[in-house]
């Protein structure tokens, strides 16, 4: 890249950041660094700029240069972290053009970073990165002392259950003791309640729900946890019989950092990708009104927009579905397409031709990027007519008969059932909910886990090696509660083999 492209960029740089405040999006200084396709690859793959070594990172830059090399694709046109000074990497071999996209592009993203509820949450883990170069020194010295072999193992583990954490991201688990003790005087206050109350508007508990109360009393004050748990790696860390040795619980500790870190960026990433893309395209269509990009550059930018926001029909862009929703919610609400008397006309034509001009569209999507998840965005806005007009159906491929082509058909398009899958998907992205239910079980310190079961079944392959996981950090038998098909069964790895047992039903759960 040319001394004259580098100053040129800094001016994008500069007066794209003032286009974007008059736009009324929130801006801080940006770190952006010119980087080489290896760097670019290292940061996808590595999840920082610096991290520790394992194979799995090693594996994803592996694939991205060997489809990069063979194919000069592969790679991501801009990565932005979410630090306190946020972190962007622009690639040395971009057109300028795009380069110049890139830069709005962070704009948006720098805005949702600020402003978004669960961003700023990541935000909180301010020295995340500086965490991630602290750690690659000292795992470069556990596999060392410790082996490579065991390292990676160890690893293995933790990051297999990384994402298991507490479904609301703004929870933090108590001190057991201090929970033990919350729920046991909660408990105790049903107790009382049940000997001070005497009205005709209360009825008393009966001797049987009494000793039941006194019951729940007692296997409280000896049950860990006394509540369920949900982020199992800070359960592990703290309880395993092992006992784990202090690199271990470092180990555990880094990796439930980084995902901690990074689990708002995943329950947003439509969102996110979505306000950075609708913002860039302001953005770069100011510039060139300026003359600070000419035609040839808008022809460049053209076609490099074009290629990220073109519709897949069997896979979720971000980049088309994620700015077409703040399309579509900025036109219903500056129509005035919502309330009681929208929603509860049913005359087709009239809610077609709504329009109040009442002109809240503005305020709304500035409000759904602020206080909304993914799954929040799909559960309010994905309608019907949402749904129609981004084709959101679900495709498969066949052969057409007649010339031998291979066609996508349409093999699901009612509403309600894909809005119902895209909330499934979009809730943990993937990462079945599961929770620490007792680790004491049969009094011989086994861990045993609860999946809450949503419709969805565990994969097997999956769920059979993570149990092997859990084992090597927790060094006992670990079981699982789950269903399969429809049935409630206890999976079971005792260190040598997984077994089950299968209850009667999917109702209710197994006696502990």
């Amino acid at each position: 890249m040319q001394r004259s492209d580098v100053k040129r960029l800094e001016t994008v740089e500069r007066r794209s950041r003032e286009i974007a405040e008059e736009f009324g999006l929130s801006t801080t200084d940006v770190m952006f660094e010119i980087v080489s396709s290896q760097q670019m690859l290292e940061g996808m793959a590595y999840r920082f700029p610096t991290n520790f070594s394992h194979w799995t990172f090693g594996r994803d830059y592996e694939r991205q240069r060997t489809i990069y090399e063979h194919t000069g694709g592969g790679l991501p046109y801009e990565v932005v972290w979410n630090f306190e000074v946020p972190r962007a990497f622009l690639m040395e071999s971009n057109p300028f053009a795009l380069n110049a996209l890139v830069i709005a592009h962070v704009w948006g993203h720098v805005d949702f970073f600020l402003e978004s509820r669960y961003l700023q949450r990541g935000r909180a883990f301010s020295d995340i990165a500086g965490e991630a170069r602290s750690a690659a020194e000292r795992f470069r010295g556990y596999e060392e002392r410790y082996g490579k072999e065991n390292m990676e193992k160890f690893i293995d583990a933790a990051m297999s259950i990384e994402w298991h954490q507490h479904p609301d991201p703004f929870f933090e688990e108590p001190d057991e003791e201090e929970m033990r003790e919350r729920l046991i005087q909660r408990e105790r206050a049903m107790l009382e309640r049940t000997r001070d109350i005497h009205s005709q508007f209360k009825k008393p508990e009966t001797k049987a729900e009494i000793r039941e109360i006194e019951k729940r009393l007692k296997r409280l004050s000896r049950k860990t946890p006394p509540g369920p748990v949900y982020d199992l790696l800070w359960y592990i860390t703290r309880k395993s019989p092992l006992p784990l040795e202090p690199w271990q619980q470092d180990v555990l500790s880094v990796v439930r950092s980084q995902a901690r870190a990074l689990s708002p960026n995943r329950k947003t990433k439509m969102l996110n990708e979505g306000w950075a893309t609708y913002w860039h395209v302001r953005i770069m269509r100011r510039l060139f009104e300026e003359g600070i990009l000419d035609a040839k550059e808008h022809g460049i930018f053209s076609d490099f927009h074009a290629k990220v926001t073109r519709p897949l029909r069997r896979d979720f862009n971000w980049y088309a579905i994620g700015p077409a929703l703040y399309e579509y919610v900025r036109e219903r609400w500056d129509r005035g397409q919502f309330g009681l008397e929208f929603e509860e006309c049913g005359d087709s034509a009239k809610r077609a031709y709504w329009d109040t001009k009442v002109g809240k569209g503005r305020e709304k999507i500035f409000e759904l990027r602020s206080f909304y998840t993914d799954r929040m965005a799909i559960e309010h806005f994905f309608d019907a007519d949402f749904i129609r007009r981004n084709d959101l159906y679900l495709y498969t491929e066949t052969v057409d008969p007649q010339n031998g082509d291979i066609v996508d058909v349409i093999a699901e398009k009612d509403p309600e059932t894909i809005r119902r899958m895209l909330k499934h998907a979009f809730v943990h992205y993937g990462t079945p909910v599961i929770r620490v239910e007792d680790g004491n079980h049969n009094q011989r310190s086994e861990l045993y886990l609860v999946h809450e079961f949503d419709g969805f079944e565990l994969d097997p392959a999956y769920r059979d090696r993570t149990l092997e996981n859990i084992h090597e950090l927790w060094g006992r038998a670990v079981h699982l509660e789950t269903v399969i098909q429809g049935k409630r069964t206890l999976c079971t790895y005792n260190g040598r083999s997984v077994s089950t047992d299968t209850g009667s039903s999917a109702d209710g759960l197994m006696e502990l």
